[in-house]
């Protein structure tokens, strides 16, 4: 027999260890130790043990602090994982195929049968019985089952079954009873449970494990060594509590044999072929942690999207599967399945935790409940085409002339405005892969850099990956600022007019300008009524106006315009040019003209409906679909 850890003691603890153990008991069942809030708990149980128990109650709150303090360190201390660590081994590794647990707590017994990775099936618990035992005591009613609720009595008498049963406990932490009053009920309630089992557990081929969750409750550990069969595989001594459900909290250090990924569906941009990928969340050999311990099991995160966008909140279904890396979609084994509520724009992070082998949580603030369809069916579903989506050419024309006072500060400023338009302009799309993005820098008119310098747009590149794109505009310098009302921003038009053959076919275009100053007027400029410098008109008389509108119609060009609108066009700068900017702003940004600290979000809200082709209407068959790196997901 192997044993993680022989009994210590002396059988009997001071009055605030004893209380301090049915704290512990009662405010931490099983894995409840590690959750959030389980602080809180505690509190709430010890005021209700210092409320029953009059003797505590004497104790100043910092000696009471002490003796908790003090019984978890104990417990931390004597209780090694070792034997824990090589059953969940022996489970895992086909050394045992299965195996009878037979737990003891300070008042409840339980049998249970526990089946090791068979290969297609995780481990697993199914339990044979639970029922209580107890010590009886004068004036005893029935057994009131399940613990006591902190902070009131729900009905007339829970307040007094609650404090019986708190009494009890005391007791029997305090080491009162007798051998022959524990053994009674014990053994009582344990010959019901043996013979639950198949065969008995001296004569079986099956192994038999004993877990103790009572450390420190000596007289029980003692009672337990008198009645329990002679010949277990293993003899587990653990924390008080009593996890709910079986013996799952033991089978946490068990390794994964087989890989857990999550599925998703993926639409190729170009043709529309949709394909189940995944991505593998937690690798063959993770564990979970042992509950109790100071940190949760391990974490990880995939980003999705919403298959549809039918409503504000549209559904989707999550699930994570196992299955070898040749395996086809269909002969993956869905190990867990939910159906969430998801942003309609953008993509959503979803963090799963791994509780055991087989067992993960899911940790998403949005709305989610289990998925009842089939994982086969939900693979059926997928159709094997849908209609290609709208390829997205956008160009970003950006302002590079600043004040030298202000320096590369402003132009880092509107370039990282510019970058935060195109990502949510990639986030909001339902096919982030048919985005190309080219830029159009442009400074002021003359005086230009040098000879040849004849027009402002002295940054131009075509259309490029949104990657490549933003690192392009990373490098770009800031120009000298000259005129106080007006840039070069008229010949951007002009310079679209010669794009014909840049536009991919049928794509949906759109041209976002970043900057402060409106263009120069075509003609009949403002009058600046407290500032010497004029309105100049566009040296090269360009009729800015016409032309985008024009581009408009013949290229079904969406523009949009984000504002950093200079100090001159404030209520005490400018009315006159003012007014002619705001109205030249408006003109540029048709679809939508936002104050530069705008959330990008919103800013291009107008543009994202038309990326989605109007027969690509519900998306393939509810599965999220993949976010995040093309090459991090796996057909």
């Amino acid at each position: 027999m192997r044993t993680q850890q022989g009994n210590e003691g002396s059988g009997r603890d001071d009055t605030l260890t004893a209380a301090a153990r049915v704290v512990g008991a009662l405010g931490a069942p099983g894995a409840a130790a590690a959750e959030p809030g389980c602080e809180q708990a505690f509190e709430q149980v010890e005021q209700m043990v210092r409320e029953q128990l009059a003797e505590v109650g004497r104790h100043p709150p910092e000696h009471w602090r002490a003796a908790l303090r003090k019984v978890r360190e104990e417990e931390r201390r004597h209780l090694p994982p070792a034997g824990r660590g090589w059953l969940a081994t022996a489970l895992a590794g086909g050394e045992m195929a299965a195996a009878t647990f037979l737990e003891f707590g300070c008042e409840k017994i339980r049998v249970s049968r526990v089946t090791g990775d068979t290969g297609d099936a995780f481990p697993s618990s199914d339990v044979l019985f639970e029922a209580e035992w107890r010590v009886p005591q004068p004036g005893d009613a029935s057994p009131a089952g399940g613990s006591p609720q902190p902070g009131g009595a729900s009905s007339p008498g829970a307040g007094d079954r609650a404090g019986g049963r708190i009494r009890r406990l005391f007791e029997l932490a305090s080491g009162k009873p007798t051998a022959e009053e524990i053994d009674r009920p014990l053994g009582r309630t344990l010959d019901r449970a043996l013979r639950r089992l198949p065969e008995p557990p001296d004569r079986g081929d099956t192994p038999v494990v004993v877990a103790v969750r009572a450390a420190g409750w000596t007289c029980l550990e003692r009672a337990v060594e008198r009645l329990a069969p002679r010949t277990p595989l293993l003899w587990l001594r653990l924390p008080a509590g009593w996890p709910a459900g079986g013996p799952d909290d033991l089978l946490a250090p068990t390794p994964l044999r087989r890989t857990l990924w999550f599925a998703a569906a993926h639409v190729q941009p170009s043709t529309g072929a949709v394909q189940v990928v995944r991505r593998p969340l937690f690798p063959a050999g993770s564990t979970a942690t042992v509950p109790g311990a100071r940190s949760a099991g391990p974490l990880a995160e995939v980003r999705v999207r919403a298959p549809s966008d039918g409503g504000e909140q549209p559904r989707a279904c999550a699930v994570v599967v196992t299955g070898a890396l040749e395996d086809a979609p269909a002969d993956w084994q869905a190990v867990r399945a939910d159906r969430l509520l998801l942003p309609a724009a953008g993509p959503a992070t979803l963090r799963y935790r791994l509780d055991g082998p087989g067992r993960v949580r899911l940790l998403y603030d949005g709305g989610h409940r289990p998925e009842s369809t089939a994982w086969s069916t939900l693979v059926d579903r997928l159709p094997r085409r849908l209609a290609p989506p709208l390829p997205l050419d956008l160009v970003l024309a950006v302002e590079t002339a600043v004040r030298r006072r202000q320096g590369a500060a402003q132009l880092a400023t509107r370039v990282r405005r510019a970058k935060a338009v195109v990502e949510a302009v990639r986030d909001g799309s339902r096919h982030p892969e048919s985005l190309r993005v080219a830029l159009i820098g442009y400074r002021d008119h003359l005086p230009l850099a040098g000879p040849g310098d004849t027009s402002p747009l002295h940054y131009r590149t075509g259309f490029h990956p949104v990657t490549a794109a933003l690192r392009i505009l990373d490098e770009w310098e800031p120009s000298p600022l000259h005129h106080d009302f007006a840039t070069g921003l008229e010949h951007v038009p002009y310079e679209l007019r010669s794009w014909q053959d840049r536009w991919r076919p049928g794509s949906l275009r759109g041209l976002i300008v970043v900057g402060s100053r409106p263009p120069h007027p075509h003609s009949r400029p403002p009058q600046a009524v407290r500032r010497r410098a004029p309105v100049r008109v566009c040296p090269d008389r360009l009729d800015w106006g016409a032309t985008l509108s024009r581009l408009r119609h013949e290229q079904r060009l969406h523009c949009l315009a984000l504002v950093d609108e200079p100090d001159w066009m404030d209520d005490d700068g400018e009315p006159l040019v003012a007014r002619w900017a705001r109205q030249a702003w408006a003109h540029i940004g048709t679809q939508g003209c936002f104050d530069a600290h705008e959330d990008p979000r919103r800013v291009v809200t107008g543009l994202l409906p038309d990326t989605r082709s109007g027969t690509d209407d519900t998306g393939p068959s509810g599965l999220a679909l993949a976010a995040g790196r093309p090459e991090s997901w796996l057909p």
